[in-house]
């Protein structure tokens, strides 16, 4: 009965401490919401590049580095789309390695107070108990190990619509897929 308080009291500590981490974690989650980012070429050879803000029936407003310029899509020649691709996948599973490692660690070398009450829990008990620690550290380093990787771009990747060369049809579906990457969706 002893041991079973004493189990539960640490799996407390030890789940508040993971709390406690995310909590401080000095990242923004909720990240202010950002457009598409083309690079538009007109008819006339003209380049803008920029964020989407708004997508009309039949223009784009875009936020260059300047200022808002309203293209209308019967000027339009080419649109790439820069996809911003980033390394959260990588630092999710570099979390959840760490995280099972350290949660490993601890779960290992605490197992004879954990369950044992002192007694020498022998190598086979501590390397179960070190890995069911490890299991439940790794979902939280996985987590942070996320949301740290999310912070670095990992380059772009350009879709480019060939504009004068697409039939009618075709561009009202990319102007409503081009819809929900910008800015402002009214």
């Amino acid at each position: 009965m002893k041991n079973k308080k004493r189990i539960k009291q640490k799996i407390r500590q030890y789940l508040t401490l993971g709390i406690v981490v995310l909590l401080i974690c000095p990242f923004n989650l909720a990240a202010k919401r950002k457009g598409a980012q083309l690079v538009i070429v007109k008819e006339d050879g003209q380049v803008l590049e920029g964020e989407l803000l708004k997508v009309k029936e039949d223009s784009l407003l875009i936020m260059t580095s300047t200022s808002g310029v309203t293209i209308d899509i019967k000027e339009i020649d080419e649109i790439k789309i820069k996809k911003r691709k980033t390394k959260s996948g990588k630092g999710a599973l570099i979390g959840a390695g760490v995280g099972f490692l350290i949660g490993g660690l601890i779960g290992s070398t605490k197992t004879s107070e954990l369950i044992y009450d002192g007694d020498n829990p022998g190598f086979g008990n501590r390397l179960l108990v070190g890995g069911m620690v490890g299991a439940v550290y790794a979902l939280p380093g996985s987590i942070i190990g996320g949301i740290i990787g999310g912070q670095f771009p990992g380059g772009y990747k350009t879709e480019t619509i060939d504009v004068k060369k697409t039939p009618l049809n075709k561009i009202k579906s990319i102007l409503k897929k081009l819809k929900k990457r910008a800015r402002f969706k009214t």
